[in-house]
C-alpha cells in the first residue's frame, strides 16, 4: 500500500482539524452560505372572518333551495323507508307531493333572479 509523504495512510480520513505544521485555512469553523436563515418576517394579516352565505340570502332564495334540495332528498330516500313509513305514506300522491316541491322551489329559484343587466358590464371577472 503508498504511503502519503506526510507519513498519514491513504485511506485516512480528512478530520477538519488543521494538521501540525501546515497552513490553517482563514474560514475553519466558519459559517457558510447553507447555513444563513432569513428574519422571519412580521406578519400583522389576519384573514377575514366570512360570514355565512345563508346571513344575506333573500329569504326567497333561502326558501326556494330549502324546497329543492329537501324535494331532491326526500325523493332519493322514499324508496329506502317505504317499509318504515305510515301508510298514509305509501299511497301515490307522496311522489308527486315532493316532485312538485322539488318544482316549486326551483320556480323559487328562477324567480329571484335579475331580470336585466345592472350596468355596461360583460360579466368576466377573474
Amino acid at each position: 500500500m503508498h504511503k502519503r509523504p506526510d507519513g498519514d495512510s491513504y485511506y485516512r480520513r480528512r478530520t477538519s482539524r488543521p494538521q501540525p505544521g501546515r497552513p490553517v485555512p482563514k474560514n475553519l469553523g466558519a459559517r457558510g452560505p447553507r447555513d444563513y436563515t432569513p428574519a422571519e418576517p412580521e406578519d400583522d394579516f389576519r384573514p377575514p372572518n366570512p360570514k355565512s352565505p345563508v346571513a344575506g340570502a333573500k329569504p326567497g332564495v333561502v326558501i326556494g333551495a330549502v324546497l329543492m334540495i329537501l324535494g331532491i332528498l326526500a325523493l332519493i330516500l322514499y324508496p329506502f323507508l317505504g317499509g318504515f313509513l305510515p301508510a298514509t305514506f305509501q299511497s301515490g300522491w307522496t311522489v308527486a307531493a315532493l316532485l312538485g316541491m322539488a318544482i316549486f322551489g326551483l320556480v323559487v329559484l328562477f324567480m329571484q333572479m335579475p331580470s336585466k343587466r345592472s350596468g355596461s358590464d360583460d360579466g368576466a371577472r377573474l
